[in-house]
């Protein structure tokens, strides 16, 4: 392979990815999007609940539509999240985000104090 042809074939892998990132880059920009969209619904019902709990009456059906909303929006990011994932796999993997801890894992754990020993085991907290 001549060295002309290696400088192409480095140019073009470059090429793709670029034109992989700035993929991703777009749909994070629409993710965020559908999170603020999902986040705006939220505090709607939010704000339903309140006036509810104020006792004024509602519209009938307003909290089902706010609901709907909400749900749409969750569907609409994991699907641009599986589209991330696809665009990422295409190429070499990027730098990932740390993984954020669920509520049901943060609840799992409980709030006991726990200190490590250096062969890996855990003390349980004092008793006080």
């Amino acid at each position: 392979m001549s060295l002309i042809d290696r400088v192409s074939a480095g140019l073009d892998q470059i090429g793709k990815k670029a034109v992989q990132a700035i993929d991703e880059s777009k749909l994070r920009l629409e993710l965020g999007g559908v999170r603020r969209r999902k986040d705006a619904a939220a505090r709607d019902l939010g704000y339903l609940t309140y006036r509810q709990s104020k006792g004024e009456i509602v519209p009938e059906g307003e909290a089902a539509s706010v609901i709907r909303r909400i749900a749409r929006a969750e569907e609409d990011a994991a699907g641009l999240e599986a589209q991330i994932a696809a665009v990422r796999g295409a190429g070499a993997p990027v730098a990932a985000e740390p993984p954020t801890p669920k509520a049901d894992d943060v609840a799992e754990k409980g709030t006991e104090d726990r200190s490590q020993k250096t062969d890996g085991s855990q003390e349980p907290a004092n008793s006080q």
